[in-house]
């Protein structure tokens, strides 16, 4: 028999901490996400989530004796609906993470169902609405009880966005890159080659937790040029934002973030923040400074990224949720997710749903959207001019000269005193899986000039302590070994 108790404190559980992490990987998808030390910086994080000061946790532990075999993170949030107090329970993590799942072991999964499903509406007092975001075909709530969808209470499903993941194929980069759609090769190939020919591109990636620290400084240097800044979809968009992020550099948390910036001639243009955990990296944050759009760094940004990922022996490359027209030209396969919402019949948030159900009705409802080509958002932002664009430049060939700012210039030298990997432009020439031989040698003596008006040489010390011009080819390490 599986019973099932419910911890409002996460300190409480405590005790298990070491038997829920276990149980996380013996799981049939064992994610960062579902940790014990995950939940704990959510939590001590609440502030990032909206009406977070009123979040409660809802811990359901399953027990059989005193052996833990399943957990379910759920939080208590408290909404005006109809202009009266109401309670919903949702997945601790929802939008957070990867799918937010009921947590056991296969062959014990659909019993640890049973006894959470008992449980929870063994309960309809204490909630007007349970919803289970991001579940997919296998999630471990399915399949729901017919008590959950009759009587006192009704069932409904709406669609969330897909998440996307990249099976890595085994035969690294090269056959990566084979294996994308011959107008994607042909455009990633030939926006690389703008990007070497641009001037000197260097790739930093951080080894340690102090390193991804300052790269993390760094990433958030470009998001002011890149069209998140003015979505209000940028880390650094408030306080509680970047806490949530910051807060994953921490070495205890499971999954260790790796930060990636790359450089031009100095200046960061690219960044992408990923987490490795157990055969797998997760893409968290991307960001690509627009004015720039011109030599695709975002595009860079990301086959580096895989790349990295191939590099370490990852499995996949899960890229979370969203965007499916952009990640689908990177061979994600698209995971459908939908929401699981049961209503607690005579609740307000269930007369709110027959109060906009017969307002469907009324207006009719839309027809299905075909699939979305390109970023909506992105795109009602240049529509509003906010998007930034290249500046004119004196050639058709001439790309935008980058400005050092002075805080992104401090944190890249002080990123090259600390164990950060640098890739250099003839390295990364070299790693391609497509020929990279530079359209021009030499940059245009105006163009040099130019740059050189706008920039400041990048220094790097030598074992004596002083200063010398950074190579601009050839392999270097950055930092202890």
């Amino acid at each position: 028999m599986i019973d099932v108790s419910c911890v409002h404190d996460l300190a409480q559980a405590g005790t298990h901490r070491g038997a829920i992490n276990a149980l996380n990987l013996a799981s049939a998808r064992p994610d960062p996400f579902s940790t014990y030390e995950f939940y704990d910086h959510c939590l001590r994080n609440a502030a990032a989530y909206p009406d977070g000061s009123r979040l409660r946790l809802w811990l359901l532990l399953a027990f059989r004796g005193d052996e833990l075999v399943g957990y379910l993170a759920l939080k208590e949030g408290r909404h005006r609906v109809l202009g009266l107090p109401a309670i919903r329970l949702d997945l601790l993590t929802s939008y957070v993470g990867d799918r937010p799942h009921l947590v056991a072991r296969p062959e014990e999964s659909q019993q640890v169902s049973v006894a959470m499903w008992a449980y929870l509406l063994g309960r309809k007092r204490d909630w007007s609405l349970l919803d289970f975001e991001q579940q997919d075909d296998t999630s471990a709530l399915l399949p729901v009880p017919p008590e959950a969808a009759a009587g006192p209470c009704q069932l409904r499903q709406w669609p969330n966005m897909a998440t996307g993941i990249i099976t890595l194929p085994s035969n690294g980069l090269t056959g990566y890159f084979g294996a994308l759609s011959h107008k994607s090769r042909s455009n990633v190939g030939r926006k690389m080659r703008a990007l070497l020919d641009a001037g000197d591109v260097q790739l930093l990636t951080s080894s340690t937790a102090q390193a991804a620290a300052v790269l993390f400084e760094l990433y958030r240097c470009i998001e002011p040029h890149s069209w998140k800044g003015h979505a209000d979809l940028a880390i650094g968009r408030n306080a509680q934002a970047i806490d949530l992020c910051a807060g994953m550099l921490d070495p205890a948390q499971p999954m260790r973030l790796v930060v990636q910036v790359l450089l031009l001639d100095g200046v960061p243009i690219a960044g992408l923040i990923s987490g490795m955990f157990g055969k797998g990296q997760y893409a968290i944050h991307m960001v690509y400074d627009e004015r720039q759009g011109d030599l695709a760094p975002g595009s860079a940004i990301m086959l580096l990224g895989v790349r990295h990922a191939l590099d370490c022996g990852c499995e996949f490359l899960n890229m979370l949720w969203g965007s499916d027209h952009y990640k689908t030209r990177w061979l994600a396969q698209m995971h459908d997710t939908y929401s699981l919402q049961v209503y607690s019949v005579g609740g307000l948030y269930y007369w709110r749903r027959v109060l906009g159900d017969l307002r469907r009705r009324w207006v009719g409802e839309p027809a299905a959207d075909a699939p979305v080509q390109f970023n909506p958002i992105r795109r009602a932002l240049r529509k509003l001019g906010k998007s930034h664009t290249a500046a004119p430049t004196a050639t058709a060939t001439m790309p935008t000269v980058p400005r050092r700012d002075s805080t992104a210039a401090a944190l890249v030298e002080q990123a090259r005193h600390l164990q950060v990997q640098c890739l250099t432009r003839m390295q990364l020439a070299a790693a391609m899986p497509f020929a990279t031989s530079p359209a021009r040698t030499a940059r245009p003596l105006a163009e040099r000039q130019a740059r050189a008006a706008a920039t400041t040489p990048s220094t790097l010390p030598t074992s004596s302590g002083s200063a010398t011009s950074a190579p601009k080819t050839g392999g270097i390490t950055l930092g202890a070994a």
